[in-house]
């Protein structure tokens, strides 16, 4: 995000935008972006949110065709020369990177919870399938390998989902910016767990349908369609290699501000003793 490179020149009382954007969601649809540009030099400082509105001249949107999630009218964006009036700055100049933070978690939180779901489903579908398909004279449930396929499914979402409860409990019950600054390594991890299980649930699912699980529509359509959809939860909000590295960086981060804390605490409390004996 710090080295994005559309580019926002202030020229009067216009900004003079340019450059390109992919893998917008309802970029097809929208009649406003927000848009991050870079007013400034190099870096998180010199970057900028701007309000741009779908028919101003220079913009143009088209549909990307991707893997999955269809309907959310993906879209491939480019500014060239587009004039923004300087009143559609949102908040300060370059101050745009700290706007951009401070919804990571929401936005990783709402992936996380969507993404649990999408692993109940493939659980789900499985357990009604796998109790009415047969084979070799039983139903699927009757194999002990297909048990084994769902127990290890329904094991990964109900411990994920308690996690989910977790976090959900502490964002009720935190103020804001105690939520900011301790629970973003654990969103972070949580994401990772919740797309990795999503991942698992979709092919073990895929296996316990065969080849339904291969053809769009009919007993298979939510297996085969959730199995095009697993990347569209692992990438967005942060990969997974990203969002562990950043887990271990804010939880280092914590451990450290503890540290500090606990020996400001100490050394409060020694001044306090010894603030008698410098009287006699």
């Amino acid at each position: 995000m710090a080295n994005l490179k559309t580019t926002a020149k202030l020229e009067g009382d216009h900004y003079i935008l340019n450059g390109e954007k992919k893998w917008i969601t309802n970029g097809i649809f929208a009649d406003f972006f927000t848009v991050a540009c870079r007013t400034g030099g190099p870096g998180m400082g010199g970057i900028s949110l701007l309000l741009v509105e779908k028919d101003m001249p220079g913009l143009k949107t088209r549909k990307m065709k991707c893997s999955g999630v269809w309907s959310s009218g993906t879209a491939y964006i480019t500014f060239d020369d587009v004039k923004v009036p300087k009143g559609n700055l949102l908040g300060k100049e370059n101050k745009g990177f700290q706007y951009m933070m401070s919804n990571f978690n929401h936005e990783r939180f709402g992936i996380c919870a969507m993404t649990n779901r999408f692993s109940r489903v493939c659980l789900e579908e499985s357990l009604k399938f796998s109790n009415k398909r047969k084979t070799f004279g039983k139903t699927l449930i009757q194999h002990p390998v297909i048990r084994w396929k769902i127990a290890e499914m329904a094991r990964l979402v109900e411990s994920t989902h308690g996690w989910l409860e977790w976090v959900t409990y502490q964002l009720n019950t935190m103020s804001k910016n105690e939520a900011m600054l301790k629970l973003g390594g654990h969103t972070a991890l949580l994401k990772v767990q919740c797309t990795k299980v999503l991942e698992y649930c979709a092919r073990e699912s895929a296996q316990i349908f065969g080849g339904l699980s291969y053809t769009r529509g009919g007993q298979g359509e939510k297996v085969e369609r959730l199995n095009r959809e697993v990347r569209a939860m692992a990438v967005p909000g942060g990969s997974e290699e990203i969002m562990l590295d950043l887990g271990v960086k804010q939880s280092s981060k914590l451990a450290e501000m503890a540290k500090m804390l606990a020996a400001n605490a100490a050394q409060a409390a020694g001044d306090t003793e010894e603030a008698p004996k410098a009287k006699l």
